[in-house]
């Protein structure tokens, strides 16, 4: 793979860079640890029970390998530090951590309500002067944290919004109008992203949400072909809106964040298989900058497959078909 960055960074054989947030305050009350929850690893600040809090401080732990041939690689004054990206608000900082222990770094991160809506992204950065230019990346974290300063509770809401429209109605969102040919449409420029069924188009949006038990072998395969298409469109959709997010830091390309950071892994292993996933998203933006679009298109479209399990689908419409076909 072609190196991005003219210095060093941190390998994979070197070990994980790993984050990991141990409680913390929101004003004077502690922050339950049932509002931290590891496994999602999503903070849920506004649980206490009030709204009108207003500075909570997040302790957090950051663990960097420790490297033996940090001169030979160019590198000195290692430095760890966690960075706040929230989108909605459109606010950055980054906090440095102090050194508590050989590889362990430890710090507080503050953040402010009036700053902040909805979901922020945390993510370790490792620093160092290399090659006698201070401050360069060499190392992320594999896995940030979400911090919600809305949720009540420390787990995921739905990741997908379904909304049934005629689209060319006038309750209708206008933006809907221009695709009132279409059986639907996603958008995904929001921090849930939306699929939009046209009821405007005869039994598109019946199909879609009704059970099978009351079908016809014919309407259960029209279903069946119907949800391997729109699962297909909506993971393309999805994958290519998460794509045009990633930001560098520096040179190193940086997750985007809450639901876009999920379509990614997920999907990333089929488009770039055999790498890790920071290799594989390093791939990622090299290829989208350096051209190859029909070649990584084949590969999006390989993985939105997988994902809605569009194959699957296509297989056993078939055989409803022909079941259906076989009692005439």
């Amino acid at each position: 793979m072609k190196q991005l960055v003219p210095y060093q960074q941190l390998r994979r054989s070197d070990g994980a860079v790993t984050l990991e947030v141990l409680g913390g305050r929101v004003d004077e009350d502690a922050l339950p640890l049932e509002l931290v929850n590891r496994q999602k690893r999503l903070v849920a600040v506004h649980g206490l029970g009030y709204a009108d809090w207003h500075t909570a401080r997040v302790d957090v732990r950051m663990r960097v390998p420790e490297v033996g041939d940090a001169p030979d690689r160019g590198w000195c004054d290692i430095q760890a530090s966690v960075a706040i990206a929230n989108r909605a608000s459109n606010v950055r900082s980054v906090t440095r951590l102090r050194s508590e222990a050989p590889g362990v770094w430890v710090g507080t991160v503050r953040i402010d309500r009036d700053d902040h809506l909805g979901r922020m992204q945390l993510t370790g950065l490792v620093t160092a002067t290399a090659d006698d230019i201070p401050g360069r990346l060499i190392g992320t974290v594999d896995e940030g944290w979400t911090v919600d300063v809305d949720a009540r509770t420390a787990h995921s809401e739905q990741d997908i919004r379904l909304v049934e429209v005629d689209f060319a109605s006038r309750e209708a969102p206008p933006h809907l109008h221009d695709f009132r040919q279409d059986e639907w449409t996603v958008d995904a420029s929001g921090e849930v992203p939306t699929v939009y069924i046209n009821k405007g188009i005869e039994g598109v949006a019946r199909l879609i949400s009704a059970g099978s038990r009351d079908m016809s072998p014919v309407e259960r395969a029209l279903q069946k072909a119907l949800a391997a298409k729109l699962g297909t469109e909506v993971w393309v959709t999805l994958f290519n809106s998460a794509a045009d997010e990633v930001r560098s830091e520096g040179s190193e390309p940086q997750w985007p964040g809450g639901w876009r950071d999920n379509v990614l892994k997920r999907m990333l292993p089929d488009v770039c298989p055999d790498r890790s996933p920071q290799d594989a998203l390093r791939e990622l933006v090299s290829r989208r900058l350096e051209g190859g679009g029909s070649e990584l298109h084949a590969r999006v479209l390989h993985a939105a497959g997988r994902q809605s399990r569009s194959a699957r689908s296509l297989g056993e419409a078939m055989r409803e078909t022909m079941k259906g076909s076989g009692k005439h």
